[in-house]
């Protein structure tokens, strides 16, 4: 009686099992699954390659997959999503020990917050990117490697005029140094201390300063620098025509 049952059992769970995967799912050194109409949704190949119809799903509280190249020396890269951080982080071989994520990037950005397109071209905020770098704010890199800052006036409000009072005091408190940087000490700079710089020039968290600020002012300076150059000139050229008047009196008389 005991061994019916068991009969039984087998039959049935035979049965089951061909009902949830039906009997073509199964190829040589294969395992293919079909949907009702015939068309392969899911195949494992006899070389280990695995496809989709549609898309891989996976759901935990860190969903990710793992790829380990398997050549001596070489490592691990692990796609994980933790906290709505998209890592790609670099392990030892075999899922072995974490040593960094050089890839980070939050699925809760803005839509096309980083745009690579078919030209190589990079856009952060741009779909389209018309340059080598191309900001949402229509600064852009050129292609001779030049920093180009968004200067038209449809990107601009509350324009005003920059007095020379505000230049010419700007300009005395500028205070030039030289210096190097922490990360690359042998390399030498010129230029200000964000801190340092009078409130005109200084950027909201005086951590960085634009070069476009610095140049204003100095245009400014200048502007007023070659009017009080063109009077003087007018001034020296009208007393000069006075002192020759002068002089013809002197010799007339």
């Amino acid at each position: 009686m005991k061994k019916r049952v068991e009969g039984l059992l087998v039959i049935l769970l035979t049965v089951l099992f061909c009902l949830v995967i039906p009997i073509s799912a199964f190829s040589v050194d294969r395992l293919i699954i079909k949907d009702s109409g015939g068309a392969t949704t899911f195949a494992v190949e006899d070389n280990g390659r695995v496809s989709t119809a549609d898309y891989y799903n996976t759901s935990s509280v860190t969903p990710g997959f793992w790829l380990d190249e398997t050549e001596s020396g070489h490592k691990g890269a692990f796609f994980v999503l933790d906290e709505n951080w998209m890592q790609v982080q670099r392990r030892a071989q075999n899922f072995g020990a974490y040593e960094a994520s050089p890839v980070f990037i939050n699925v809760g950005a803005p839509h096309i917050a980083f745009v690579v397109a078919a030209s190589g071209n990079v856009g952060f905020g741009k779909w389209g990117p018309s340059y080598p770098i191309h900001m949402a704010s229509g600064a852009y890199v050129s292609s001779g490697g030049v920093w180009t800052n968004a200067s038209s006036r449809e990107y601009k409000k509350d324009i005003k005029d920059l007095t020379a009072d505000e230049a010419v005091d700007t300009l005395k408190s500028l205070n030039p140094v030289k210096f190097s940087y922490k990360v690359d000490s042998e390399e030498k700079y010129l230029g200000f201390i964000a801190e340092d710089v009078p409130d005109l020039v200084a950027t909201k968290d005086r951590k960085g300063l634009s070069s476009m600020d610095v140049v204003a002012v100095l245009t400014k300076v200048m502007q007023e620098q070659q009017k009080t150059v063109q009077d003087q000139r007018a001034t020296i050229a009208e007393l000069s025509k006075r002192l020759a008047l002068v002089e013809k009196k002197v010799k007339t008389n």
